[in-house]
């Protein structure tokens, strides 16, 4: 029997893009809700403390409350890409300032959170999608999962990825529906095609368009590749990454190169940069200027510098040409590789690039170099202690953390300040309009 709790007051947004309010003596949570509304709500799942649950009706809409531009958006089986499109972009700022207040409460450092700093590209802002495909009725077509599912949401129209990307997901299935071919079903582990991961430049003048297969088969391989270049001539390259495992990683560890190149070229504050389809970037390339340029606006010319997970090496060239030395970690070859050209590529000499996990080499690299600061941009599990336990132990004077995790963030954090670091700012960048996510910098200093 279908559970209903009535009349709820949304009180707050929480983590994970929820709003939050308070019925039975316990939090419940609902997405797509703002702050000020009272809504219907049916529970989906119910614990000690805590309610999920979906809104089935809204009495009162919230003053901050708009209509949504996107018709996958919202409800029971909505796309998973956006969780705010109800609100306006300047509120979704301050609800993540809140949220990195809320996140740093228990270390007393809520003074020490700045405003959100704001993306200026809030739609249309993704370098890189990778979309997986379904199937209904009328054949093969690609969309975005809902959330906490693999239900494949369709969609002709996204507001975070450039209209190119729709148009070249348009072209793939009409090709597929000529051709037949199958998307891959979970369920069955059968049909060919999983995803179309689509990587694009800043200029948007180059294009890699990935096709993620189960098998080493893609039938009308020639037909596909003059139908996609002809269309579309800022293609530089079309990859076949064959993943035959069953699970929900995306990639697999063999590809085949169709067409063109492996590789992407764009310029991000004034370096230019290649980059492997494989490589890490961030997501919105305007965010991400401004958010280096805040790195290096903390920097000297007497800097030498250590950049844990530093990718492609885009971070550290670009504070290569302000600081005396950086040293770069990378355990990911295809982006060493890039980090090592595109230093050639800028005639950079005072930038080393070293392969490997940061856990393994860290130590060693701090014994040898007297590092003044250290850039630390991990991914969501954040850094292992033993690492933070190394760049404390010796002493080194800044560190700047960039997480897109606020929960592993704090926890870090929390362990550097208990060893002697002190906190002097935290500042959200906003790298994922539309959503909850949030970028933020963390400076230390001892």
């Amino acid at each position: 029997m279908i559970k209903i709790i009535q009349n709820l007051t949304i009180e707050k947004i929480a983590m994970h893009g929820y709003g939050l309010g308070f019925a039975e003596n316990k939090a419940v949570f609902v997405p797509f809700t703002v702050p000020g509304d009272i809504v219907d709500v049916n529970i989906r799942l119910e614990k000690k403390d805590i309610i999920f649950g979906s809104a089935v009706k809204i009495l009162k809409s919230s003053e901050d409350r708009i209509e949504p531009d996107c018709s996958a958006f919202g409800g029971d089986h909505a796309c998973g890409g956006c969780d705010w499109l109800m609100t306006s972009y300047q509120t979704q700022l301050n609800w993540k300032t809140d949220l990195i207040k809320q996140t740093f409460h228990p270390l007393n450092l809520n003074d020490k959170v700045k405003s959100t700093v704001s993306s200026p590209v809030p739609h249309y802002y993704r370098n890189k999608s990778f979309l997986p495909a379904g199937q209904n009725e009328d054949g093969l077509y690609f969309g975005i999962y809902e959330k906490y599912s693999h239900n494949v949401i369709p969609h002709k129209k996204c507001l975070l990825q450039p209209a190119v990307m729709d148009e070249i997901l348009a072209e793939i299935t009409l090709f597929a529906h000529q051709v037949k071919l199958e998307p891959y079903n979970e369920k069955t582990h059968n049909g060919i095609l999983r995803h179309v991961g689509i990587r694009i430049n800043k200029e948007q003048d180059e294009i890699l368009l990935v096709l993620v297969t189960k098998g080493s088969k893609f039938p009308f391989t020639k037909q596909f590749i003059r139908t996609m270049t002809v269309r579309f001539p800022q293609i530089k390259g079309i990859i076949q990454n064959i993943n035959p495992s069953i699970g929900n990683v995306i990639l697999g560890e063999k590809d085949k190169i169709l067409f063109g190149s492996p590789f992407l070229n764009d310029v991000s504050n004034g370096v230019k940069i290649r980059l492997h389809y494989k490589s890490f970037l961030q997501i919105n390339s305007a965010t991400t200027e401004i958010m280096y340029s805040y790195l290096m606006d903390n920097l000297t010319a007497d800097d030498v510098v250590l950049d844990a997970f530093c990718g492609i090496g885009s971070i550290g060239l670009y504070l290569a040409a302000k600081v005396k030395q950086v040293h770069g970690i990378e355990e990911v070859a295809e982006a060493i590789s890039d980090a090592e050209y595109n230093q050639e590529l800028n005639k950079i000499g005072n930038a080393s690039f070293h392969l490997g996990k940061v856990e393994d080499l860290l130590p060693a690299l701090i014994q040898k170099h007297k590092f003044s600061a250290v850039v630390l941009d991990p991914p969501r599990k954040g850094v292992d202690t033993d690492s933070l336990l190394s760049v404390a132990e010796h002493k080194i004077p800044q560190i700047l953390y960039v997480s897109c995790n606020p929960m592993t963030l704090v926890r870090d954090i929390k362990i550097l300040i208990e060893k002697g670091y002190k906190v002097k700012e935290i500042t959200p960048f906003d790298m994922f309009p539309q959503t909850w996510h949030i970028e933020t910098v963390v400076k230390l200093y001892l």
